[in-house]
């Protein structure tokens, strides 16, 4: 069996033709499809999106759903992004690794690929911070570069994102 790598410009140009599933990410070369979220992931999605959009949503801005250019070979799509202002830096390209203050993943059925796949590339492109929100243990694992060292936080602990270090918000639902 042969096993095609994609650059992103060959993963958007199979994307526009057809020839790829709606719903995938570009990791490293190689097409994933992206799971179906679960009634939890939901909930957290958008549970997340109003906390940080009320947090910082005059100094940062929250999207969810969109593709990350990490490099000419990985455009993942993670659940939820806090990007550097204005809007109008992204009229004319995608957000890129630079562009993040903070990236969130909602992990349950994804958690090891998440873990595996996904943080090392995030490392490696110099992300200052990854939020993986693991449902199946309740707790919230926090990544920063340069490390990446896991900090876990429980259920009920409120947490501060490193760009907005005086402000924790309660990340559970």
């Amino acid at each position: 069996m042969v096993k095609h790598r994609f650059t992103v410009e060959a993963y958007h140009k199979a994307y526009e033709a057809g020839a790829l599933p709606e719903r995938v990410e570009l990791l490293e070369g190689e097409v994933y499809a992206v799971s179906p979220m679960g009634k939890n992931h939901i909930r957290y999605l958008i549970h997340l999106t109003k906390v940080f959009s009320e947090a910082f949503g005059d100094e940062a801005l929250v999207v969810s759903q969109i593709p990350i250019l990490l490099s000419e070979v990985s455009e993942p799509e993670p659940d939820l992004v806090l990007l550097a202002p204005p809007e109008s830096r992204y009229d004319q390209r995608p957000p890129r690794a630079e562009d993040v203050l903070l990236l969130v993943e909602i992990s349950d059925t994804t958690l090891v690929q998440d873990r595996a796949l996904k943080l090392p590339l995030y490392q490696k492109a110099g992300i200052p911070e990854v939020w993986l929100v693991n449902l199946v243990e309740e707790v919230l694992e926090v990544y920063a570069f340069p490390h990446y060292a896991m900090e876990r936080h429980p259920k009920g602990e409120a947490v501060a994102p490193r760009a907005f270090p005086t402000r924790p918000v309660a990340w559970w639902v």
